[in-house]
């Protein structure tokens, strides 16, 4: 029998993933049981018609052990899929409530949408256009719903049929046809996901290993498994590199060459040269922690982890973690802006970052196992706001590198919620987006999948994305802002309307903007300077502008607070 609308908005992936989990546990003991009893046969060396009929009981009882560890695997397995699937169902269903909402339509139990026209002027037309829209989506979701319940039963009706279905126990690994890779690279990342989290970890590790370049930026692939594909990728980048620095440094000694041949020549060479010290400073990061793959195998120490390491465009972007991404029970991913660059920013937002996790640990009074954070730097940010750098202000005030970088980071943060939905289960995930990474960050939000950003954090902002907060997908309670009074002009600089300036979406410092304000007090570190002028865009001083994380500022524990999930 088929699914109806009323039945599914009901539906919730928390209890199925918290199931997962126990029965995961009654496998563990299980597990247990039939190793001790394994180990008692081994040494047991009785002899005699008893001993012979004690033997064959104890080897009765071990296969009956064995089996039930296999069934309970079966099961884990086909629930954490349902768990996934579930939370796609969830999403869908968000996504047609709003749109109804936003339209002023309401869908009844069996899934119609009526729009009413009274109040506003929608036309019949329009009327019906919208209604088509809502019931798309209310269709959409439905058969999510229907395929997720179907999957769940087929898998649910092998559990104690003869051989085992589970899949991550299995030692054995294979290769990927190109037709496999291609089907891969254009996955989804709620595709993405589930895929991977049928695979054995035999057969995830060999991919890391076999395929790092598929592998280390795939949105919906479980961190831990990124971190290790472009820890193997990194020596071979940076080699690379290094040859272009020799090739172009050798090009450049031909006295011959035109004038556009050599600042060709002379560009690659500055692009090689910073990708060699942007390696170098991913490196350093990575030396100063373990892996998040060792960590997760009880090794001791802090986990770093590298999460996206790309090289296109102008120049290198790369993600890094600190704290269990895929298990933390919250996950902050702060994005910075204005004059970010893997080669001189990273070190910097890699102690932001975990400022702001042990701000988040102080505040929620957790343990360092339930705070994650990742520095974003994933995508081409402006340069420099410097009154000496004139050049760099077209960049800080158009949209144009927002909205690119936007697509990544909706990618990255739509993967990091599916690789959950499919593995440990949801976390309290927050975005935080600092001067022109505010305006990414935005942007970004109104492209996720309904559920990903618990909660939006805006700072240091030229300007939020959007100009109508509604556009957002995430709750409206939980959209907060934080600005300084003195020193930071790049606050509303971007908000103006048109044109190849501007653009960047209303400033979320303003009263009607639909964000809560947090502290606004930095005064609490030396780098803030009291005697800076007012935080206008006119007054154009930027020396408390990346103030908001430091040590000893009010503005860092409040963003902690929300990270954490208990701001108020």
């Amino acid at each position: 029998m088929s699914l109806t609308w009323g039945q599914i908005q009901t539906w919730s992936s928390t209890g199925l993933s918290t199931y997962a989990g126990t029965v995961g546990a009654r496998r563990d003991t299980v597990v247990k049981q039939a190793d001790a009893l394994q180990a008692r046969m081994s040494s047991f060396k009785g002899e005699g018609a008893t001993a012979d009929a004690l033997r064959q009981k104890m080897g009765v009882a071990h296969k009956e052990l064995t089996t039930l560890a296999d069934d309970l695997l079966e099961i884990q397995e086909a629930v954490k899929v349902a768990s996934g699937d579930v939370s796609q169902v969830e999403s869908a269903v968000k996504e047609a409530l709003q749109e109804a909402s936003s339209t002023h339509c309401t869908i009844s139990a069996a899934g119609i949408a009526t729009c009413s026209s009274a109040g506003n002027s929608m036309s019949e037309y329009t009327r019906k256009s919208v209604e088509f829209s809502v019931n798309r989506l209310v269709g959409q979701a439905v058969d999510l719903a229907n395929t997720a319940d179907t999957t769940l039963n087929a898998r649910l009706k092998t559990v104690g049929t003869p051989g085992s279905t589970a899949k991550s126990t299995s030692k054995q690994t294979h290769d990927l046809s190109d037709a496999e890779q291609k089907k891969f690279k254009k996955m989804t990342p709620e595709e993405r996901a589930k895929y991977w989290s049928q695979q054995s970890e035999a057969q995830k590790q060999h991919l890391c290993d076999k395929y790092p370049d598929l592998i280390g930026n795939a949105d919906g692939v479980e961190g831990w498994a990124r971190d290790r594909a472009n820890r193997n990728r990194l020596p071979g980048l940076k080699q690379e590199a290094k040859d272009n620095v020799s090739k172009y440094t050798e090009l450049l000694k031909n006295p011959w060459i035109d004038d556009k041949t050599r600042v060709f020549y002379l560009t690659e060479l500055d692009k090689a040269e910073k990708a060699v010290k942007a390696y170098d400073a991913v490196q350093e990061q990575l030396d100063k922690g373990i892996s998040l793959e060792d960590y997760q195998h009880g090794k001791k120490g802090d986990p770093v982890s590298l999460l996206t390491l790309q090289n296109d465009g102008a120049r290198v972007k790369a993600a890094m973690g600190q704290g269990d991404v895929d298990h933390a029970k919250n996950v902050a991913t702060f994005v910075p802006g204005i004059g970010t660059t893997v080669e001189g920013s990273m070190g910097d937002y890699m102690r932001q970052t975990q400022n702001l996790r042990m701000a988040a640990m102080v505040q929620g009074r957790l343990s360092a196992s339930d705070v994650a954070t990742v520095a974003w730097l994933g995508y081409d940010a402006p340069g420099e706001a410097d009154w000496k750098q004139p050049q760099n202000l077209p960049g800080i005030i158009s949209p144009f590198l927002a909205k690119a970088g936007s697509d990544r980071l909706a990618g990255f943060m739509n993967g990091m919620q599916a690789s959950r939905d499919y593995g440990a289960g949801d976390a309290h995930m927050t975005l935080v987006g600092h001067s022109y990474g505010s305006s990414t960050s935005g942007m970004a939000a109104t492209k996720v999948k309904y559920g990903v950003i618990d909660d939006l954090v805006l700072c240091g902002s030229p300007g939020m994305g959007t100009y109508d907060a509604k556009n957002y997908h995430v709750d409206q309670n939980h959209l907060w802002v934080s600005g300084v009074p003195k020193g930071d002009s790049v606050q509303g600089m971007g908000k103006f309307r048109g044109g190849i300036v501007g653009s960047l979406g209303k400033n979320p410092m303003d009263s009607d903007s639909g964000f809560t304000h947090l502290s606004d007090d930095a005064t609490g570190s030396p780098k803030y300077n009291k005697d800076a002028p007012e935080s206008k865009p006119s007054n154009f001083n930027f020396d408390n502008h990346s103030i908001y994380l430091e040590d000893g500022t009010e503005t860092l524990q409040d963003i902690g607070r929300v990270a954490a999930g208990v701001k108020r």
